[in-house]
């Protein structure tokens, strides 16, 4: 696998805004002084997850966004602040079909001048339900995800369940294995609500087997893993990563851990940093869906690698 000469990382979508962490060596942040300049837009966040990738080659430049967020209005305003154009973006991969990652798609399209390749899993299109511990069902809560309306406005959809190169050094994870004995999906993953679907007709649980990730191999350094959710673990994703590769470097970590929910058992998230502790990357940055008490923990036990990630953060590596 090819090796990128530097990627830079900027955060476009993510749950909450920080005006009071100050920038690093690496780590550019719209800070105090720029949200208090009448003459920059503010950045917005949402509960969502968007996040724009850079790969450089000498002088070209590949531009690959993870995910949309969960609305038009924050993706582009938060892209128009950091002066991004839409038409600048090459790839987009979503990772999984679920509103807080696909849900500025529609607005993101109809601000390009041109097509724009999407590649997803085949089942980030099926009908979604999730049903509560109190037995409430909520319905179809993606039909806001319709092929037929995003292929009117642009989309050019890649359906693929193997991983799929995005460009030279950067690849999908493709599906994930449901390998780790701490990472089960469904109900033993412990939490009160659960996921499910319409799949051929049948009313059943749901894996979330549209769960992908994006790798990239960062010349000397090793890979960076960047999750949407996590759905199928945190560890299983970089597994996977590390197979599809042949890479066993972990270099950096980005995304939602998916350890934020209520009921999910504390020993998985102990389990997942303990891991991470032997992988022993250089940055992890817990994102969206990880969840405050996953975040602490994290800068508790890998004081060196965490970096906390908000909206408008840009990370060169």
């Amino acid at each position: 696998m090819l090796a990128a000469d530097k990627v830079v990382v900027t955060t476009l979508v993510e749950n909450y805004v920080d005006m009071l962490i100050p920038d690093t060596h690496n780590v550019k942040r719209p800070g105090l002084a720029y949200h208090f300049d009448p003459r920059n837009m503010k950045i917005k966040a949402e509960n969502g997850l968007s996040i724009l990738v850079d790969v450089y080659f000498g002088a070209r430049r590949y531009r690959i966004l993870l995910d949309a967020g969960l609305t038009d209005d924050v993706i582009l305003h938060n892209m128009k602040a950091l002066g991004i154009s839409p038409d600048e973006i090459d790839h987009l991969v979503i990772s999984h079909g679920h509103p807080d990652h696909y849900g500025g798609l529609p607005g993101l399209l109809k601000a390009r001048d041109y097509p724009l390749v999407v590649t997803l899993h085949p089942d980030a299109f099926l009908t979604r339900h999730v049903k509560s511990g109190s037995g409430m069902v909520i319905p179809y809560y993606n039909q806001s995800f319709r092929r037929d309306e995003l292929e009117a406005i642009g989309a050019r959809f890649v359906f693929a369940k193997d991983p799929v190169p995005v460009c030279p050094a950067v690849t999908t994870t493709g599906e994930i294995p449901l390998d780790v004995s701490f990472e089960p999906p469904g109900p033993a993953a412990g939490t009160p609500s659960s996921l499910w679907c319409i799949r051929e007709g049948h009313f059943e649980e749901d894996p979330t087997l549209d769960d992908i990730a994006l790798i990239i191999n960062l010349k000397d350094k090793g890979l960076i893993v960047i999750t949407g959710c996590a759905h199928a673990g945190v560890i299983n994703t970089i597994r996977q990563a590390q197979k599809v590769t042949g890479i066993d470097r972990l270099y950096a970590l980005f995304g939602g851990f998916h350890l934020g929910f209520p009921g999910i058992p504390a020993e998985k998230g102990i389990s997942t940093i303990n891991e991470l502790k032997i992988l022993d990357p250089s940055y992890v940055s817990p994102m969206h869906c990880s969840g405050f008490a996953t975040l602490a923990a994290v800068q508790r036990e890998m004081p060196k690698a965490f970096l906390l990630n908000t909206a408008g953060c840009e990370i060169t590596l």
